[in-house]
């Protein structure tokens, strides 16, 4: 596999990429079934998850500090916190909780070593209420950094989520996106 004529980017390492689709589809299986433990042992605990707000029509927010986000936790407690609330019934505005499909493709490696590596990725995330029987797709780009540690387990250090269509008719959590 090499880079497509007339580009400029260094050929990506087959393996790179078969990692970097295994990595992806396993956090989108682990959130269509709802396996939340799975799903947060994906995660190294200084991971950070994040949704940027749009500023207008063409521009993302770009600091988390000082500008608004649709979502974001700097770490995993957080996301465990999430979780933990999910699963005490104290979220009574998401029982039963949707059920969700998440269809990544158009995914490329930006950026690879021994240790690290940086996945660009378009998804679309389908969202049945059974409640309402509603079902609405939202649209989203994912950019993705895993690193290991020796020869440990490849985790996710940082996730960034762009939601293309960011007026949707239900709430927005991590697992709907």
């Amino acid at each position: 596999m090499g880079a497509a004529p007339g580009n400029s980017e260094a050929p990506v390492n087959p393996f790179a990429l078969a990692l970097a689709s295994d990595l992806l589809f396993r956090e989108a299986d682990a959130l269509d079934s709802q396996d939340w433990a799975g799903w947060l042992e994906l995660y190294r605990e200084d991971a950070r998850f994040w949704m940027p707000a749009w500023l207008d029509e063409y521009r993302n927010t770009s600091n988390p500090d000082t500008e608004v986000s649709l979502i974001y936790h700097e770490m995993r407690w957080e996301l465990e916190e999430r979780v933990h609330r999910l699963g005490s019934s104290k979220s009574v505005t998401t029982l039963p909780l949707p059920r969700t499909l998440h269809m990544i493709g158009g995914f490329r490696v930006t950026g690879h070593s021994e240790n690290r590596l940086d996945v660009r990725s378009h998804a679309t995330v389908h969202v049945y209420d059974p409640r309402t029987c509603d079902h609405h797709v939202a649209a989203v780009r994912y950019s993705h950094s895993f690193v290991r540690e020796d020869a440990g387990p490849w985790l996710i250090a940082s996730k960034t989520i762009i939601l293309i269509n960011d007026r949707m008719p239900s709430v927005v959590d991590f697992y709907t996106v």
